[in-house]
């Protein structure tokens, strides 16, 4: 019908007509162009929104999980000191007692940090409408840290090799099954394991002097759970700061959810 109008007023030359006629053409493109930005903002500020929110809840996990771990290793280590004052004459700890702190000593909860929404923002080109450059900077370093993180904690050394290869296995299994790992859970998922404390695991004091002997004769015993303890300490020093960094970086997040600056 425009076109047939403009058409009309071109034949007979109502120049003002045809530029009426061109205006109304121009103006419902560009308003249909704009709608279509408008409609193609709207929707991405959605999902900015909703990947904003799966990014807190992911930082929130991995604090959640982070204080587990860090639950986890700090009784693990006690379990280490434990076996190694036994081993460096300190005092009297019973056969039964070593055994069972030596074994503990080599248990791992080696769960990986999350970064599924992270590496799913990055990849869709939303990381950008996360929000302002210093908020982006932020998030970026925490991720950035959570790799570091994660190789420290899934490392492991000889020692966790060493005392299940000495250890009868009999004995092994008879205190993993008694006092080892148990799911940790929150709000209603598994953030990792705990260790069963006290271990109550029956030994007979003839077995479990059997069993210490050939334990406490293994070479570099000492210098290998040594070690170990060590690397118990390297993991605790990624995991306590990690719960502090996930609480700022939540909160972080959640200001900007908010409408406030970060």
């Amino acid at each position: 019908m425009v076109i047939r109008r403009f058409r009309e007023h071109v034949v007979d030359q109502n120049w003002f007509a045809v530029l009426i006629d061109v205006g109304i053409v121009v103006l419902g493109v560009f308003l249909g162009t704009q709608a279509s930005v408008w409609n193609e903002q709207r929707i991405e500020g959605e999902q900015a929104r909703e990947y904003r929110q799966r990014l807190i809840d992911e930082v929130r996990f991995n604090g959640l999980q982070f204080a587990s771990q860090e639950h986890y290793y700090e009784t693990v280590r006690t379990y280490g000191q434990q076996a190694l004052a036994a081993l460096s004459g300190g005092p009297d700890t019973s056969d039964r007692d070593f055994l069972i702190a030596a074994y503990q000593l080599s248990q791992t909860d080696t769960t990986q940090a999350k970064t599924q929404i992270y590496d799913e923002m990055i990849a869709n080109g939303m990381f950008t409408r996360i929000g302002d450059a210093r908020l982006q900077q932020l998030v970026s370093d925490y991720y950035l840290g959570l790799s570091v993180s994660n190789r420290v904690v899934a490392e492991t050394y000889p020692y966790r090799t060493m005392i299940r290869e000495v250890m009868p296995y009999a004995l092994q299994k008879r205190i993993r099954d008694a006092c080892g790992d148990r799911f940790a859970m929150a709000d209603g998922r598994i953030v990792g394991v705990q260790l069963v404390i006290p271990c109550k695991v029956s030994i007979e004091p003839a077995e479990a002097a059997a069993a210490a002997r050939v334990v406490r004769s293994a070479p570099r015993l000492k210098k290998e759970m040594t070690r170990y303890i060590a690397s118990i300490d390297e993991k605790l020093d990624q995991l306590t700061p990690g719960i502090g960094f996930s609480s700022m970086m939540q909160q972080q997040l959640t200001k900007v959810g908010d409408g406030q600056t970060a």
